[in-house]
């Protein structure tokens, strides 16, 4: 009898054991490859805190420096569970995401970050190819978040087809160096960390870029003039909230229910503060004296003819490049995604991030099977 009394006992602390430290807090590792105080490390800490409030503590993020792995480095990183999840540009990876290539190059529909990035994350996670690729470099992808529209920040006067004309500009890629053909302007390829000293000596005569680089790469020292309304554009393929599938797996149905929700924060937030940061930044450039305009009416119609033109020219890209015979309907559908999104956040009020948080929810990750997802 005591023997038996004492296996009992033996087991019912081994349980104990057992329970407490499954209910001990899990780290998350997130690592951010850009320096504190960008929209990433926002949307990170604002999910970050979302998620263990959900969990009641149990799974606790942990944020990386960029010293760790960089941006180029934190998808393999990823991929083989140097980390857990990462700050990704999905624009670095054509070769690897051809099927998330082909929304990223539509670019030059953005004008409303919160609609870029509710129509990419319900384009991602809604298009199986989409998701097949990611798992198959065993990651799971959990929604997108965008930078703010594109301006043109230049050291003089660009609002009309005579004042763009021959004006070298720095493109981000190929849907703006095309913009910049079709208006008579030579988009320039450049990295960056040179715009800057490219400006200053006036090697270009501007950048597309968007205004909250003013002070990120202290364009606001060097340039006299911004144009707000053209040429638009967004890179919505920020990735802040994707997991390494394995981690993923290790979760448990509640655990990664309230992931999900959590991410809507984390994509919503991200996103809030890059537009957030255009705002003070065209405030700021306007208190130092800088110039900010609104293009032509002229001139915006012609923009508006150049995106609509080049949508051909994506598609046909997307099928010769990456093999994509079905671009014409993917990019329908997404061109329909923006016009559906543009409708459910509107810029004409002011949002937050948990009232964003919460459209993407109810429109996309609420309708995710958490149980089957990414499995």
């Amino acid at each position: 009898m005591k023997l038996k009394a004492m296996f009992r006992t033996t087991c019912a602390v081994a349980a104990m054991a057992v329970m407490a430290a499954t209910a001990q807090a899990r780290d998350v590792k997130i690592v951010v490859g850009v320096p504190p105080g960008s929209g990433a490390h926002y949307g990170v800490d604002a999910f970050a805190a979302d998620l263990s409030e959900r969990t009641g503590g149990e799974l606790k993020v942990r944020v990386l420096p960029a010293s760790l792995l960089n941006l180029v480095q934190t998808f393999g990183g990823m991929k083989d569970g140097v980390v857990d999840g990462g700050y990704l540009v999905l624009n670095y990876f054509p070769s690897e995401l051809p099927e998330a290539t082909l929304p990223i190059e539509l670019a030059m529909l953005g004008k409303n970050p919160f609609a870029m990035a509710g129509a990419m994350s319900e384009y991602i996670l809604t298009c199986e190819p989409c998701i097949q690729e990611r798992l198959n470099n065993n990651q799971v992808p959990l929604g997108n978040a965008s930078t703010g529209a594109y301006a043109i920040i230049g050291t003089s006067s660009m609002t009309t087809a005579d004042e763009l004309a021959g004006k070298k500009i720095r493109a981000a890629g190929g849907s703006w160096t095309r913009w910049a053909a079709a208006v008579g302007a030579v988009g320039v390829s450049l990295p960056g960390n040179e715009i800057f000293e490219a400006m200053s000596q006036g090697t270009i005569d501007g950048a597309f870029n968007a205004p909250s680089e003013l002070t990120s790469i202290r364009l606001i020292d060097v340039a006299t003039d911004v144009t707000v309304n053209i040429p638009g554009g967004t890179v919505h393929g920020l990735d802040v909230m994707s997991v390494n599938r394995d981690f993923w797996k290790s979760l448990s149905d509640e655990e990664r229910r309230a992931y999900l929700d959590a991410a809507a924060l984390g994509n919503a937030a991200t996103t809030w503060k890059f537009a957030s940061d255009v705002a003070e930044n065209l405030k700021m450039a306007k208190e130092k004296g800088i110039n900010i305009h609104e293009a032509s009416a002229d001139i915006v119609a012609m923009s508006d003819a150049a995106i609509e033109a080049d949508l051909a020219n994506i598609a046909k890209i997307a099928k010769e490049t990456h093999g994509i015979e079905d671009a014409d309907a993917k990019i329908a559908r997404f061109v329909e995604l923006v016009k559906k999104w543009e409708g459910l956040v509107p810029l004409d009020r002011d949002w937050t991030p948990e009232e964003v948080a919460d459209i993407y929810r109810a429109e996309i990750f609420s309708k995710i099977d958490a149980a089957s997802y990414g499995l």
